[in-house]
């Protein structure tokens, strides 16, 4: 396994105002990809420390269409976009509890791409849900009149001719601007908008240096900094919330050809989140690298890179250990692959203390953290899984088999979400809601 500090970078360091979070939300709810924090955590405490043989109580599930869009949850209400395949994008919210079809939001989207269904993870505030759609359509969707207040087609403001896989990142609120995302070379890496009306309130200084792309950008404290960060292929941007300026950019991977349409965020971690963990999917692997203001600048040093990498959902960061799902495109294009599963990495040197290899794969499946321990999700066989982190072994707690699985096609690669003791997760054919309060 190769190490070495590799590059170093230098930029100025503007003056910035950091503002705190102000989402309307309460501590549970999880409005908007990866949660409140973006990082696929949730400070939910009290759910059951085991489960059933036949797995925790399971309190609604629905049919879906196809799909890879995770669902949101706010005000006891849960939130998933869904497709009629071939025609049309529908926003559907369902009540928490028992599972009830509240309203729908719908709109003509006629057409196919590759790895059809729905992509992205809706947004939702006090008053309005964020939607975007796998062809380019972003909506406003009014909470009480359940009609879009404003809408557009990103297409048409920041063309893109490489559309086979359509349009997948997710929208994000952070300090009363919705942030978006351009997928082609030489767009801005992220866009901030008036929520209010769609217009533009700035663009990023930083652009897109290589082709399609699928990236949801996240706010990040980096170095004492507050700000959004955001990767294409190559490069991790961290850009300033209030004017779209680039605060540092640095390269990790070398161009290659072809579209990288999952671009897992980066996770932070450090006494005071000076180290940044960026993983790939794409035979690139993973890489920490360490960011150092000095004066009135910034640098930038590599620390190690490791040829282990997940290609859809984040590392996650617990009790001083990385727990990251290995995937890579092209092992699991041709199967299950056999060197990857979940791997619990240690930061300092990126040594790879243990991994799961093929039991289990998890294939692309989702992993989150909630009250000390992992629920980890396989992608092939719909089993979840309730893990106990620790650097020792993997210890499985408990499984079961929530969605049946359909071998390799099944690729459910949604994210798991959890909010108010309820879990929440779906496939390609149902979404289910489970109860893991003790």
């Amino acid at each position: 396994m190769q190490r070495w500090l590799r590059s170093i970078y230098t930029a100025a360091l503007p003056g910035l105002a950091v503002a705190f979070l102000t989402l309307p939300i309460l501590a549970d709810d999880w409005p908007q990809h990866l949660g409140i924090q973006q990082d696929a955590t949730s400070a939910e405490t009290g759910l059951l420390d085991a489960w059933p043989a036949n797995g925790p109580p399971e309190l609604w599930r629905h049919d879906v269409g196809v799909g890879f869009a995770g669902p949101a949850i706010v005000d006891g209400q849960v939130f998933l976009n869904d497709r009629v395949q071939g025609e049309a994008d529908v926003l559907r919210v369902f009540n928490l509890d028992t599972g009830e079809e509240l309203w729908q939001f719908r709109y003509d989207a006629p057409g196919r791409i590759n790895f059809p269904g729905s992509r992205s993870t809706p947004c939702v505030t006090d008053t309005h849900v964020y939607m975007t759609g796998g062809f380019g359509h972003i909506h406003a969707v009014n909470r009480e009149t359940h009609r879009a207040d404003w809408q557009f087609n990103i297409y048409d403001r920041y063309p893109d001719e490489n559309k086979r896989f359509g349009y997948g990142p997710s929208a994000v609120i952070v300090d009363d601007i919705l942030l978006i995302t351009p997928t082609a070379q030489g767009d801005p890496v992220v866009v901030a908008l008036n929520p209010q009306t769609g217009e533009t309130v700035w663009e990023s200084q930083a652009r897109l240096e290589t082709l399609h792309s699928f990236h949801t950008p996240v706010v990040r404290e980096i170095a004492g900094v507050r700000g959004i960060s955001v990767r294409d292929r190559t490069h991790v941007h961290f850009v300033s919330i209030d004017t779209g300026q680039t605060i540092w950019s640095h390269q990790v991977y070398e161009i290659q050809g072809g579209p990288h349409v999952t671009i897992p965020p980066v996770t932070v971690l450090g006494r005071n989140n000076q180290y940044v963990f960026c993983t790939n999917g794409y035979e690139n692997g993973s890489v920490l690298f360490e960011v150092k203001p000095i004066a009135a600048a910034i640098r930038i040093e590599e620390v190690y890179r490791i040829p282990e990498g997940g290609q859809v959902h984040p590392a996650i960061y617990y009790e001083k250990y990385l727990y990251l799902n290995i995937n890579e495109n092209a092992n699991l294009l041709r199967g299950r692959n056999l060197q990857g599963g979940l791997a619990c990495i240690d930061p300092q040197n990126g040594e790879v203390v243990w991994k799961t290899r093929n039991a289990p794969n998890l294939n692309r499946g989702a992993t989150t953290l909630v009250d000390g321990k992992l629920l980890a999700f396989d992608g092939d066989t719909g089993e979840l899984m309730l893990i106990d982190p620790g650097p020792e072994r993997f210890r499985l707690i408990s499984k079961f088999v929530a969605l049946e699985g359909r071998g390799n096609s099944n690729n459910a690669w949604s994210p798991l979400v959890v909010s108010d003791g309820r879990l929440v997760v779906r496939d390609h054919r149902q979404v289910v809601c489970f109860d893991l309060r003790q």
